[in-house]
């Protein structure tokens, strides 16, 4: 009996070594190389962003950090939380968060996510997964504590249309009443686009070295990097964020499987794409959301791209009209 124990704990050992030993292998491939820079979003047709007007405050986090965000006030109660796409920051947003604001539909925070410019102490990297909505639960205190008792919907761009999603299936999503996501990034769902279209360089074998590692309880590395951006250099001015770690770009996006954090959202959702969009499948969301999410309002909006959706005149109309009527159904106004 005893012979049998210990030929079955040195088979165990031996295929735990071999497993740990490929999973390092894995973990230590180099980051691929983007190679030719090339603008996938349309960088070079977008109009020089003015500079906000209003300037970068602070609120603390749980942890001390005293992280980024502006905010625009308005006559409305009703608070949105815009959180800004991969790579960049808030700022990026400013016109729509002015525009929502000076229509009255909303009191807008736009906040620098952890690991982006002006939030946190290391560019790219958060200290574990879930620090994100840590964060964004300490800002909706804040919030609170100013005196801004609306309900709050939380938003997003691209990637912080993913963070949106994650936030609904996570230990804080109650404190939101409605979610308004434009083009929103769901790794492994049937929306993306291989690669995000091209903006995003994904070191595949690392990554899953690294889901393999924390499944074994091992998160001595999640703070590699895993994600390169393709923003060409013509179109930087140095404060975007070009690579993610484990931690952060896991952070970002829903759990896997999607599908759990999508039926989260049981509030009331409008989800803007547009049909041009190069990172996502505008007409794939359809299906997305009649399994998952089936009271969500989805518009495909003809013509409009990836950032188009964030500027376009038809897509802020019905953003004005969505956040009105439910500013109404919550009697916020």
């Amino acid at each position: 009996m005893m012979r049998r124990i210990r030929a079955f704990l040195l088979v165990s050992a031996v295929l735990l070594l071999f497993a740990l030993t490929t999973l390092f292998v894995l973990v230590a491939t180099p980051m691929p190389e983007i190679g030719t820079q090339r603008d996938v979003f349309g960088f070079e047709s977008l109009r020089p962003a003015p500079a906000p007007r209003v300037e970068l405050e602070r609120y603390p986090a749980r942890d001390g950090e005293r992280l980024a965000y502006r905010f625009y006030d308005s006559s409305s109660d009703t608070l949105l939380i815009f959180v800004h796409g991969s790579s960049y920051h808030g700022a990026a947003y400013a016109a729509l968060a002015a525009h929502l604001s000076e229509a009255g539909v909303a009191k807008v925070y736009l906040p620098n996510l952890r690991g982006h410019y002006q939030s946190g102490r290391r560019r790219g990297d958060v200290d574990y997964v879930g620090q994100l909505e840590d964060d964004v639960a300490d800002l909706i205190g804040f919030a609170r504590a100013r005196g801004h008792t609306g309900p709050v919907v939380l938003g997003g761009h691209s990637s912080g249309g993913g963070f949106a999603i994650r936030f609904a299936g996570g230990p804080h999503g109650a404190l939101v009443s409605g979610f308004l996501l434009l083009a929103p990034v769901i790794p492994t769902a049937p929306t993306v686009k291989d690669d995000a279209g091209g903006w995003a360089s994904l070191n595949g074998r690392r990554l899953a070295g690294l889901i393999g590692l924390n499944v074994l309880g091992v998160h001595g590395f999640d703070g590699l990097p895993i994600i390169e951006f393709n923003k060409p250099e013509a179109f930087r001015d140095g404060t975007e964020t070009l690579a993610y770690t484990y931690r952060l770009n896991a952070a970002y996006h829903p759990r896997y499987p999607y599908q759990a954090d999508l039926a989260a959202m049981r509030a009331p959702v409008l989800l803007l794409i547009g049909e041009n969009d190069e990172a996502n499948d505008a007409h794939a969301y359809e299906a997305l959301l009649a399994d998952d999410c089936p009271q969500a309002e989805l518009n495909v909006l003809p013509g409009v791209d990836h950032f188009g959706v964030f500027g376009d005149p038809g897509a802020l109309q019905r953003m004005e009209a969505w956040l009105a009527a439910r500013a109404g159904e919550w009697g916020a106004r």
